[in-house]
């Protein structure tokens, strides 16, 4: 992370893993990072994923782990960062769209709010992709949308019963 923010990068694809929970230089570094002014694609979902496919400690909290990913976002959450959702989805782990769903929930698990992960997967990295035409509901703009049973933005698990689909302000065959 120091190297590319030295490099002078305007984001970063992955949260840090190798710093252990609690690890005072994962505040240090998320308080470089926004004032870098850099933003950070979480992959809270990858870490899980590839976690999930190695035996961790006992206490589940060693460096490289989802825990030590989650503990990344929340120093980064924190300090200000802005954070963009995002999953690092491969052919193999973590699975494309159901990957995403899981990387909001992880994301309010590891601190922010239902609608701060919800912006982390609209709004926010729409503005920091430089997509104009997306990321929020407006007049004039792309018409993306899913509609799903359920609230939210009080329950993020909710984003997975997708009810309906526009694209393009067209609405999708089932």
């Amino acid at each position: 992370m120091e190297v590319a923010l030295d490099a002078g990068v305007d984001g970063l694809a992955h949260v840090w893993a190798d710093l252990p929970p609690g690890d005072p230089a994962a505040g240090r570094l998320a308080e470089r990072v926004r004032a870098a002014g850099v933003f950070v694609v979480t992959t809270l979902a990858y870490f899980e994923a590839i976690t999930a496919r190695h035996v961790e400690t006992a206490d589940h909290a060693r460096p490289g782990s989802a825990a030590g990913a989650a503990a990344a976002v929340r120093a980064l959450h924190e300090a200000g960062v802005p954070l963009l959702a995002g999953t690092d989805a491969t052919p193999f782990v973590p699975g494309h769209g159901t990957g995403l769903h899981r990387e909001l929930e992880l994301l309010t698990e590891a601190g922010l709010s239902a609608e701060a992960a919800l912006a982390a997967a609209t709004g926010v990295t729409a503005r920091h992709f430089g997509l104009d035409d997306r990321g929020r509901v407006a007049p004039g703009l792309r018409a993306d949308l899913v509609l799903v049973e359920g609230d939210p933005t009080r329950d993020i698990t909710a984003t997975g019963s997708i009810a309906e689909v526009w694209r393009r302000g067209v609405r999708q065959a089932r």
